[in-house]
């Protein structure tokens, strides 16, 4: 494993680690309160309703809840959110490394490539999410009036842009890694 010392006077060292924590700690709590809040959401019906009401494609159109909706509903959503989440924990994972004073490292850089794959993953599975919860919501509805949504959002295009830009940034870490190991060699 290479590792480059972080060329910051000590004064900055203790921000550093201290601001590492707060970010890897941060990013678990996440992590946890996105996996509560699914269970939350399909297993309250008021939550539920305004949730489809507001967020969901379906608006004001007809949907049916019963168990079978909701278990459904709920592994849909956890399907959807775990990319999301293996992003949060990568990114956990990199600022404990932080918060260890392990800057430069080579993990590091492969810990920012997975973060960036998570964010593509996510772009590119949330229409897929999206139109099978309409689904879902809607099959037990009359003839005619199950819905089927397929759509894409801003926010998807800027994560896949935000992943690609991680990807590119971890290459040029690695690279910049590898490059340091073998002056460091040299000399």
């Amino acid at each position: 494993m290479s590792v480059i010392a972080f060329p910051y006077s000590t004064p900055v060292e203790p921000r550093l680690r201290r601001i590492g924590r707060i970010v890897a700690i941060g990013a678990i709590l996440c992590v946890a309160g996105a996996v509560l809040a699914v269970p939350l959401l399909w297993s309250s019906d008021e939550v539920l309703r305004h949730w489809i009401a507001t967020q969901s494609p379906l608006g004001a159109r007809p949907f049916t809840l019963h168990a079978g909706t909701r278990l459904i509903g709920a592994l849909i959503s956890l399907i959807g959110l775990a990319p999301v989440l293996y992003a949060l924990w990568q990114l956990s994972m990199l600022f404990s490394r932080f918060a260890r004073g392990e800057v430069f490292v080579t993990e590091n850089a492969w810990r920012i490539r997975r973060m960036g794959l998570a964010l593509i993953v996510n772009a590119l599975m949330s229409p897929l999410v999206q139109m099978l919860t309409t689904i879902n919501l809607t099959r037990a509805n009359e003839p005619g009036q199950i819905v089927v949504m397929f759509g894409i959002e801003q926010s998807q295009v800027l994560s896949v842009l935000s992943g690609l830009a991680l990807v590119a940034f971890a290459t040029v870490m690695a690279d910049a890694v590898r490059l340091w190991h073998e002056n460091s060699e040299i000399i």
